[in-house]
């Protein structure tokens, strides 16, 4: 192959990998920024309280669900529907009830949730569910499974495989898969390997600071250091020849086996509701992946 096309390829490929990467950021930045205060009180201390899962609707918690996937939704309520910080308020309720049932690991159901969370608000049900289902999968690393569509029962699980919920660090009895995929996006994003100085730029920029809590994950750096790694979800190595030493970061033995680049390519793609073929470089590493694997 003719150098120069290797040169304007390699030029597409970084282009691209910078593009991916500023997706991710901007995905981050809000959901970081808001609601910490009321987050922090309510998700390390109230889990454990069908109360606080149940409390009253207060607008002050609506940036816990800034989450910038389901912003569209509120966008198409009918002009007599309630104010979206009240929708945005009843989501937070069901996000907090919701994580109240994967602490007990128990299942739930419509009915029960239009019981204990939405009396009063069953006709928004679709937007108000929508909402705190995006903001357990992105946030948290939770998804909701129906398991009998005539019921509408639904169970709650872990994205894309993962088996870790790290409930019993950082901030106890909350989950901490989404930090998780966070970083297993970044590592794959960077071409299946983040330099450390990348990867906190990164997260940096989305409000994840090492040795400052944050409002779900508590310290981002200890668990990404030292539980991550010892989980075997990640590897940290130094980088050969590197002065002063430097460290980077690649997906560990445990991450390969419970889950593929195409899972979180497709994940990352989700987020802005895209096709994970809209990043032709990704897709083909991902595929070529599947392939390896079959």
């Amino acid at each position: 192959m003719d150098p120069s096309e290797n040169s304007r390829n390699a030029n597409v490929d970084n282009s691209q990998s910078q593009r991916e990467t500023r997706d991710l950021e901007g995905a981050q930045v809000s959901r970081a920024e808001a609601g910490e205060a009321e987050a922090i009180a309510t998700t390390s201390d109230g889990l454990g309280s069908s109360q606080n899962a149940q409390r009253a609707s207060s607008p002050s918690t609506a940036g816990v669900l800034s989450v910038e996937a389901s912003g569209s939704q509120i966008e198409g309520l009918d002009p007599d529907s309630p104010r979206p910080e009240i929708i945005n308020s009843k989501a937070v309720d069901l996000v907090l009830f919701l994580l109240l049932k994967y602490r007990r690991r128990q299942p739930t159901c419509k009915a029960e949730i239009l019981y204990m969370v939405m009396r009063g608000y069953e006709e928004h049900f679709p937007v108000i569910f929508t909402k705190a289902s995006e903001c357990l999968r992105f946030t948290f690393g939770i998804e909701i499974i129906e398991k009998n569509p005539r019921l509408h029962s639904y169970s709650l699980v872990h994205a894309l495989g993962l088996t870790y919920d790290g409930m019993r660090h950082g901030f106890p009895g909350v989950p901490k898969v989404g930090l998780v995929i966070i970083v297993l996006c970044i590592i794959f994003i960077e071409d299946n390997c983040a330099s450390e100085q990348e990867l906190w730029r990164i997260l940096n920029n989305m409000g994840l600071y090492a040795g400052r809590d944050h409002f779900v994950y508590g310290d981002p750096g200890v668990l990404i250091s030292e539980h991550f790694v010892q989980e075997g979800y990640l590897e940290c190595r130094e980088v050969p020849g590197s002065d002063p030493p430097t460290k980077e970061y690649l997906w560990g033995p445990r991450a390969h086996a419970e889950t593929t680049k195409m899972k979180v390519l497709k994940f990352f793609a989700s987020i802005f509701k895209q096709d994970p073929r809209s990043y032709p470089t990704r897709y083909a590493d991902a595929l070529k992946d599947e392939i390896e694997r079959a």
